[in-house]
C-alpha cells in the first residue's frame, strides 16, 4: 500500500523545522538552546546520548498509552530494566494483551507532585471530542464528568514502594502534570542521570513561560539540554557531573 505523500510530508525534517519556526516567530513555542553537543541517537521523536547510558540502568518511563518502541529499543541496545507507568483504562488494557520480556515492569499508577487518588480526565480534541486513549489531571474544562480516579504517587513514593535508591534514567509523557512532577523532583535529592520529557504547554491554561521557567529550574538543578526534538516539546537532559565521569 502506497503511504500518504502528504503525512510523509508532515514527518518530514524540512516540515517539522519550519513549522516550529513559524510557531516561534508568532510566539506560541519558547525557544532554547543546546547547552552540549553530544552525539544523539534517536527513537522516534525522542532523543538521548547513548553513550551515558549503560547496561543494568534503572529507567523509569511514565506515560507510556500503546507506544513502548522506545522502551524496547533501549533495552535492545543497552540491555536496561524498564519500569513503565501508565493509569489509564486504554493502557492498561493493552498492555495486558502484550508479550513482553521479563525486563519490563508495568504499574499503573500515576506520577504526581502528592501522594494520593486523583480524577484523570479524556484529552479534548478541536471539536471536543473526548479521547478514548489520552487523559490529564489538566481537564480542559470547569465541569466535566468523565474523570476516571486513579493512584498518584511522587517518585520518592514510587522508588521506596518498588526499593529503589536510585533512578538513572526518568522519561515523562505525562499530559501537563510534568511541571508539578518536576519541582517536586528538584525539591528531593533525586537526580536522574538522565531527563527526557515532553512538554505540554500548549495546553490551554498552561503557556510557554511554565515551560521556559521548568527548564530553568533544570539547568540551575545542574542540568544540562541536550537534545530538542523537531516539534520542539520532547527534550533530553544529562546532569552535568556525568559528562566527566559517566557514571
Amino acid at each position: 500500500m502506497t503511504k500518504n505523500p502528504w503525512k510523509k510530508f508532515e514527518k518530514s525534517y524540512f516540515f517539522q523545522s519550519s513549522k516550529l519556526k513559524i510557531r516561534q516567530w508568532y510566539g506560541r513555542e519558547p525557544k532554547f538552546e543546546i547547552d552540549a553537543i553530544l552525539s544523539i541517537t534517536t527513537f522516534g521523536d525522542w532523543g538521548l546520548p547513548l553513550e551515558y547510558v549503560h547496561s543494568g540502568d534503572v529507567i523509569y518511563s511514565f506515560g507510556i498509552c500503546d507506544d513502548i518502541d522506545f522502551e524496547q529499543e533501549i533495552y535492545k541496545e543497552k540491555n536496561v530494566s524498564i519500569y513503565a507507568f501508565d493509569p489509564t483504562p486504554y493502557s492498561v488494557d493493552w498492555i495486558k494483551k502484550q508479550n513482553i520480556g521479563c525486563y519490563f515492569h508495568f504499574q499503573s499508577c500515576a506520577i504526581s507532585d502528592q501522594d494520593g487518588h486523583f480524577y484523570l480526565y479524556p484529552l479534548l480534541n478541536k471539536r471536543g471530542v473526548a479521547s478514548k486513549k489520552m487523559y490529564s489531571f489538566h481537564t480542559q474544562s470547569d465541569e466535566r464528568k468523565d474523570g476516571v480516579e486513579v493512584e498518584a504517587l511522587t517518585v520518592e513514593s514510587i522508588m521506596k514502594k518498588l526499593n529503589h535508591n536510585h533512578i538513572d534514567i526518568m522519561k515523562m509523557d505525562i499530559e501537563g502534570a510534568e511541571y508539578g512532577v518536576i519541582n517536586n523532583l528538584l525539591q528531593s535529592s533525586i537526580r536522574p542521570r538522565i531527563l527526557m520529557l515532553e512538554y505540554h504547554h500548549r495546553f490551554d491554561g498552561i503557556g510557554k513561560k511554565k515551560t521556559i521557567d521548568s527548564v530553568n529550574a533544570l539547568k540551575r538543578a545542574g542540568y544540562l539540554l541536550v537534545y530538542i526534538s523537531l516539534a520542539g516539546r520532547e527534550m533530553c537532559f544529562l546532569k552535568k557531573t556525568s559528562t566527566r565521569s559517566q557514571n
